[in-house]
């Protein structure tokens, strides 16, 4: 009884909000109401991280009466995390203090108990799917937990059987979890609310993915409605599409660019060698994890024709010019990406390797970094260049 006394306490101010809301509430916008009960020590602010809308992906609120809101303009259903700082560390946000919110333009109520990590979440539609999607994908997740443990525990594991047969096995439960969840739910629910997040999810599985996947989320894509493709999800939908219009078999598009020293080269002008083209970045940690094995493959290599063009995403030429420096990569050919190049080969995520070969023609796209990946990139240097 008196944990029902306290729930409606603490639940009929909102209760007011939610009925003033539904009559003033605009087209597209998303309004937050929240409260708090039982922290052990209180809570100042309440900040926003925000995927679309109008407040730049930001925004902060003071908590008064332990109660706090947001409001923005997303117009589409998108992701929302709401977090508090730690008062002892100020620069540092608190644990458990944070909560991941798939929601729709709605009016949510936020009940919070102890901490973020025991919100009651009411008022959205999304929020609900959200949740019994996130019950589906919990057993892959957790086995992925267990291997990839394992995997970290075992860095310094000679045994490489061992270790590729758990990436094999990680690829595996990948694959399951992209068909068994985000597949079948879209098949299933091809109009949900959820439908941009839940396509999103699906395409950010594809691995080297056949020409019939990329199709499956081209057409979906093309379903979606003008706000949700120009959402964050939908962007990053378009990107994933995009990346798979370089494909094996095309002409490498051409690149003009500058390299480290300054001196200006063409793609073009490598013409009868084959050409990794390797795009990285100094803050990219798969990325430089595989410089020690390419460098390995260039001393190996280079004098049967074979040349490296490494171009980063990088923005701090400070940190850039350190990566090269520090990792010895400046033995090849260095530049930074431009909009040309990001736009010709549809850059969107690092790892990205694509090999040339004498002829300018494309003969292998790795995305994504590992041991597997690189292994494959090697076997190909292996089966073409001739020694």
């Amino acid at each position: 009884m008196k944990n029902f006394l306290f729930y409606l306490l603490i639940s009929t101010p909102l209760l007011a909000f939610t009925q003033t809301d539904i009559k003033n509430r605009k087209p597209g916008e998303l309004i937050i109401h929240g409260s708090i009960s039982h922290f052990k020590e209180p809570l100042n602010y309440v900040y926003m991280i925000c995927l679309d809308g109008n407040k730049d992906g930001f925004d902060s609120a003071k908590v008064i009466n332990n109660k706090y809101s947001f409001s923005v303009q997303t117009g589409v259903t998108t992701l929302i995390t709401l977090c508090a700082k730690n008062s002892e560390s100020p620069d540092q946000f608190k644990t458990g203090f944070m909560l991941t919110l798939i929601v729709e333009p709605s009016t949510v109520l936020i009940s919070s108990s102890d901490s973020f990590s025991n919100a009651k979440v009411s008022g959205s539609r999304a929020y609900v799917e959200y949740k019994l999607l996130q019950s589906q994908a919990e057993p892959y997740g957790r086995q992925l937990q267990t291997i990839c443990k394992i995997r970290s525990e075992r860095k310094a594991d000679t045994d490489t059987q061992a270790m590729s047969q758990s990436a094999n096995e990680i690829d595996s439960i990948r694959k399951a979890m992209k068909i068994n969840v985000y597949y079948k739910y879209m098949q299933a629910k091809p109009s949900s609310i959820l439908i941009n997040y839940v396509l999103n999810e699906y395409a950010s599985f594809l691995k080297n993915p056949s020409d019939g996947e990329v199709k499956i989320v081209a057409d979906k894509y093309s379903t979606l409605s003008k706000k949700d493709q120009d959402g964050y999800f939908g962007r990053y939908i378009k990107k994933k599409i995009d990346s798979y219009k370089i494909s094996i078999g095309m002409m490498a598009p051409e690149i003009i660019q500058t390299d480290l020293s300054g001196n200006p080269f063409l793609l073009s002008s490598f013409r009868g060698k084959y050409v990794l083209i390797d795009f990285w970045a100094s803050w990219c940690g798969p990325c430089r994890r595989d410089f020690p094995q390419i460098k390995e493959l260039y001393q190996e290599y280079n004098k049967y024709g074979f040349e490296i063009i490494s171009i980063s995403k990088d923005t701090d030429t400070s940190a850039y010019l350190k990566a090269v420096e520090q990792d010895g990569i400046n033995v090849w050919v260095n530049a930074l990406i431009n909009e040309k190049i990001t736009k010709s080969y549809f850059v969107s995520t690092i790892p990205l390797k694509i090999l040339i070969n004498p002829k300018g023609v494309i003969i292998g796209i790795w995305r994504e970094g590992g041991k597997e990946n690189f292994n494959s990139f090697r076997s190909v240097i292996a089966d073409n260049i001739k020694k």
